[in-house]
């Protein structure tokens, strides 16, 4: 029996082995490039040009994985339960964005990397657009069956950057490139998606293929929102569902969706709109301490993205945030964690600190986490002569006082200690201690026979607890 379980190990070994061999090569990123991000390691208060290179960063990264036809990057990391196409159309879906926040700023559309490389973004946009949504090329997303989520999801941001870039690419495409990259995002209709956060994705991609002239589907854009109204809990929260489920998917999902629906579609519920994220930002700047947010929840490796609705807060007048309030918590979410390891290989690390599959949802791939650009896409929206870059940063709340902040909706205490910086959630109820179950050798090996995600699940130290900190979170952070 023994000799049975030895000789069998061995053989799952060996296979484990010889599928990662057979897993494709990446291109590696150039490590001279990691100096993009000194002056984040050395200043507490980065300027704009620090910015600038941290933009630079992330490009170079993109261009670094990217596969020759420009629609995927395939970057190093654990895969998700989707599959490597889904992974990499990821890798052009998440990064795409940012470069159309960039351009659609005024500022140039051709940028020259660190090794002299220049970069059209526009033409780089154009190809991977074209490659991504046509059946006949090699770097074809695929169609989007009646179960497939994950291609929806990125549909969106999709259909962002097509607004993004709407004066330069859509304007210079063909009819029938129109219709090409339209036909491939209208397929978000008539599928199934979770009854969650999920369903403004669908609103999303009608409203922007609407206003682009596109073939739309306005009924179930409507119907969707008003499911996703009927989430709202008070206070500017939404429960993820329709129980009280509340987490950082307020920030980096419901508010920067619904941020991006005013912008395409500015008469769309805008009363509605603005009032929520201005209830919102009032008590979320609370949340923000010098040492990261009290995190808990899932997709955390989405952390650099939870300051995104106090920039976008910062535009509405009614409002008590400032553009300095705004630029300090962007300054300090991306100081925190480029000090951590977060940043790594012109990518966002599969972690809360550096990588832990711990704390990696099953649904996230190598290019997941570069979600957490969405504070940049925000920032970077804003021209470079506006008061948020040329000014002064302020303060956050926990750096000029303690304070303990209720939030009726959720039920929550928030409670920050201006002494240390560190900012705490109180939730209603909760356990005092539950670890997170480790990612033992077994998950990893059954992870690299299969190329498949076995990581622990760790619901109950994500949502469970009563209390969570910014420092240190709950699930640890390694210097």
């Amino acid at each position: 029996m023994l000799r049975r379980l030895f000789v069998g190990t061995v053989c799952v070994i060996f296979v484990a082995l010889s599928s990662c061999k057979r897993q494709p090569s990446v291109a590696s990123f150039p490590a001279k490039d990691e100096s993009l991000l000194a002056a984040f390691r050395i200043n507490d208060h980065p300027d704009a040009r620090a910015y600038d290179d941290l933009f630079l960063y992330f490009l170079q990264g993109f261009e670094s994985y990217r596969v020759p036809s420009g629609s995927m990057a395939v970057y190093p990391g654990l895969p998700s339960r989707h599959g490597r196409i889904a992974d990499g159309m990821e890798g052009f879906a998440r990064s795409a964005p940012l470069w159309g926040a960039w351009v659609s700023s005024g500022r140039p559309s051709v940028v020259r990397l660190p090794g002299g490389q220049l970069v059209d973004l526009n033409a780089s946009f154009r190809e991977g657009i074209l490659s991504g949504t046509n059946p006949h090329s090699p770097g074809y997303w695929g169609t989007i069956p009646y179960f497939d989520n994950q291609r929806i999801v990125e549909a969106s941001d999709i259909a962002l950057s097509l607004w993004l870039f709407r004066s330069t690419v859509w304007r210079d495409f063909t009819p029938t490139q129109r219709r090409q990259v339209a036909s491939w995002l209208y397929q978000v209709n008539n599928k199934h998606t979770p009854d969650n956060n999920w369903r403004l994705f669908i609103t999303f991609v009608n409203v922007v293929l609407s206003k682009l002239g596109a073939p739309a589907d306005m009924d179930r854009a409507v119907a969707n929102y008003q499911r996703i109204k009927s989430f709202y809990r008070g206070d500017g929260w939404f429960s993820d569902g329709p129980g009280r489920v509340f987490d950082y998917y307020n920030a980096w999902s419901f508010h920067y969706q619904l941020y991006w629906l005013q912008q395409v579609a500015p008469q769309w519920d805008n009363s509605f709109i603005t009032t929520a994220r201005d209830c919102f930002v009032t008590d979320y700047q609370y949340l923000v301490s010098t040492t990261g947010v009290p995190i808990f929840g899932r997709s955390i490796c989405y952390r650099t993205a939870a300051v995104a609705p106090l920039i976008f807060g910062a535009d509405d007048k009614s409002g008590d945030i400032s553009p300095a309030i705004a630029r300090r918590a962007l300054d300090v979410t991306w100081t925190y964690f480029i000090r951590h390891g977060a940043l790594r290989n012109g990518n966002i690390t599969q972690g809360y600190c550096g990588p832990d599959a711990r704390v990696l949802d099953n649904y996230s791939g190598p290019a997941s986490c570069l979600w957490g650009l969405r504070s940049l896409i925000a920032a970077f929206y804003k021209r470079p002569t506006s008061v948020f870059w040329s000014g002064p940063p302020g303060k956050l709340p926990v750096e000029i006082r303690s304070y303990t902040v209720a939030i009726p909706a959720t039920g929550w205490n928030v409670i920050g200690d201006q002494v240390s910086g560190r900012v705490e959630i109180v939730m209603p109820v909760g356990s005092q201690r539950t670890p997170l179950q480790p990612y033992g050798w077994w998950r990893k090996l059954a992870s690299a026979v299969l190329w498949r995600p076995f990581r622990p699940d760790n619901t109950a130290a994500k949502y469970g607890l009563q209390r969570y900190w910014s420092t240190p979170p709950f699930c640890g952070c390694l210097k």
